[in-house]
């Protein structure tokens, strides 16, 4: 699978999508997943499983919070084992427990100097990823970051 950057810089969901249709299909019908990018200082949804997990991603986008963004303005994992008694990212925690959703996390990687990627995930289930599930997936994003690094010619 190829990521694509179009005329106007951004990258192309199609190839995003399928990233995060992969990810989800390795976690189990009970993930979902979306892609966010960090590039020269914006946010971008670039990608995601299905719309569920699209529109949180886009919350989060449009308030600037979320785990997905602490998670690659850390350079580190972070886990939501359960949404209901978050604090932080009160849009985010707002739309994902709309969506249905009990527990996310979110998987960030380096791209180069402006860019970070993080995979989200999301499950309607109560803190339903293991360690073992969860380094899984880190080998996924650093796949993901890979294709994004060749793409853009990092």
């Amino acid at each position: 699978m190829d990521v694509h950057e179009n005329e106007n810089g951004s990258l192309e969901t199609d190839a995003m999508n399928g990233y995060a249709a992969a990810a989800a299909e390795e976690l189990g019908s009970d993930t979902h997943c979306s892609i966010t990018v960090l590039r020269r200082g914006t946010l971008a949804h670039v990608g995601s499983s299905d719309d569920r997990a699209a529109h949180c991603d886009q919350v989060e986008v449009r308030s600037g919070e979320g785990p997905c963004v602490t998670a690659m303005e850390q350079l580190g994992g972070i886990l939501v084992p359960d949404l209901h008694p978050e604090t932080r990212w009160p849009a985010w925690r707002s739309a994902a427990l709309v969506a249905g959703f009990r527990s996310s996390a979110a998987l960030p990687a380096y791209v180069d100097e402006g860019t970070t990627v993080a995979l989200n995930l999301y499950s309607d289930d109560l803190d339903p990823w293991d360690r073992e599930r969860l380094v899984g997936m880190d080998q996924v994003i650093w796949r993901l970051a890979e294709a994004v690094r060749t793409r853009l010619g990092a």
